[in-house]
């Protein structure tokens, strides 16, 4: 067993947002965990995903939008998926955490693709 206590990091160009990874997962390029804090008023400014992305929020109230634009609220047990290339956004309205789960495409010869 191991056990680890780790700090948040203020994330570059995103203020109020703090993250930490969790786990890079069996290999880093096909599984990335982080956890990720947003204060209020503070949002991960839109991109695309570099693959396929999970968000799922813990705690807190904010809003997260696709290519579409249109925001959605979410909130404790909210989970978003977004497909690699998809430009994407989120907010928060009160502090909210979030885990963020990313996943590279397996090929059908069994690695990442």
């Amino acid at each position: 067993m191991e056990v680890e206590q780790g700090e948040l990091a203020a994330l570059d160009g995103a203020p109020g947002v703090a993250m930490r990874m969790l786990s890079a997962g069996t290999s880093a390029e096909r599984v990335r965990v982080d956890l990720a804090v947003l204060e209020p008023g503070a949002s991960l400014p839109r991109h695309p995903a570099g693959r396929e992305q999970v968000f799922f929020v813990v705690s807190g109230q904010g809003r997260v939008a696709g290519d579409d634009d249109v925001e959605r609220p979410v909130g404790p047990g909210s989970l978003v998926r977004w497909v690699p290339g998809e430009q994407h956004t989120s907010w928060a309205d009160t502090r909210m955490t979030v885990v963020i789960v990313q996943r590279a495409p397996v090929d059908p010869a069994g690695g990442a693709a």
